[in-house]
């Protein structure tokens, strides 16, 4: 009886890791999105904690403890109200860099696409530039702190310069030094 138990437990254990892991590769939080409703559910939560109260019988039931159990909800409320606040400041400025620092290589990357021919060195570590500055994009992306329709716009700009047999050429020598965070132009351009 004993071993089934551990047993269901284990599956149980390994099936709740394996679903934190998979959650944890492909960091689904989306800090701004799990905030819409924050006034809602702790709204909510007082409405609850008072139901609860009321249905306690009134020997049993404590107003100090109802105070302390509400205003601590009102703190997390705050609290986290307080984060989205943050979140959506990180997230204009992350916006606001990437965007300038792409405008500032854009025109040069969209010109040595136009040549034909090898690209000169510079060219090619501007392309290097744009690389890091792709995997800072997916990184932010795939932490939540960009909205899918911006990355998808991202992406679509990644596609472009993933056509060119030159640029990739450049992508493979930069891949094998596994550092860009994970990111991989090919596959995120791909449509798998």
């Amino acid at each position: 009886m004993f071993g089934r138990f551990a047993s269901q437990m284990h599956q149980a254990i390994s099936h709740r890791d394996s679903l934190l892991q998979r959650s944890i590769v492909k960091l689904q939080a989306r800090p701004l999105l799990d905030r819409r409703i924050i006034w809602l559910s702790s709204i909510a939560g007082a409405v609850l904690v008072l139901i609860v109260y009321l249905l306690v019988s009134p020997e049993h039931r404590s107003g100090s403890v109802l105070l302390t159990v509400v205003a601590g909800i009102g703190a997390l409320t705050f609290y986290l109200h307080r984060r989205h606040i943050e979140d959506a400041c990180l997230v204009k400025e992350l916006l606001a860099d990437f965007n300038d620092r792409y405008d500032k290589m854009g025109t040069d990357l969209q010109f040595a696409l136009s040549r034909n021919g090898d690209f000169e060195k510079e060219t090619q570590l501007k392309f290097v530039r744009y690389f890091n500055l792709c995997a800072e994009e997916w990184l932010f992306w795939r932490a939540g702190y960009i909205y899918d329709p911006v990355w998808e716009a991202w992406r679509n700009g990644m596609k472009q310069y993933s056509r060119d047999k030159r640029v990739m050429a450049i992508w493979e020598r930069e891949r094998e030094t596994n550092s860009y965070y994970g990111f991989d132009l090919g596959k995120v351009t791909s449509d798998l």
